[in-house]
């Protein structure tokens, strides 16, 4: 399944297979779309069938991107258990949000 980015009410949702590939295309949209916003932007990962490493690490990348531009955002997905194991791995599980909103 092809990764589509969808928003509703300021919640970007990720459904499919998010990979080393098209995390990029992820992290593009997200930077496109972080300044734009004044609040929070919540990152909704429950929704992806599966993750490879290299994808975790591009969304970490994404998070410490923007710790330092003074944004919060949160990513959701800690209930999925097909992407806990893998950011357990390469210990970018802390990113995860431990709460859903």
């Amino acid at each position: 399944m092809a990764l589509q980015i969808t928003e509703v009410l300021g919640t970007y949702s990720v459904t499919g297979e998010l990979n080393t590939s098209n995390a990029n295309i992820l992290y593009r949209h997200m930077e496109r779309v972080m300044p734009m916003k004044d609040d929070r932007v919540i990152l909704n990962l429950e929704r992806v069938h599966h993750i490879d490493e290299g994808a975790t690490y591009r969304l970490q990348q994404l998070y410490q991107s923007a710790a330092r531009s003074n944004q919060a955002l949160i990513i959701i997905g800690q209930e999925n258990k097909a992407i806990s194991p893998v950011m357990t791995k390469t210990k970018t599980y802390y990113i995860l949000s431990p709460d859903r909103i």
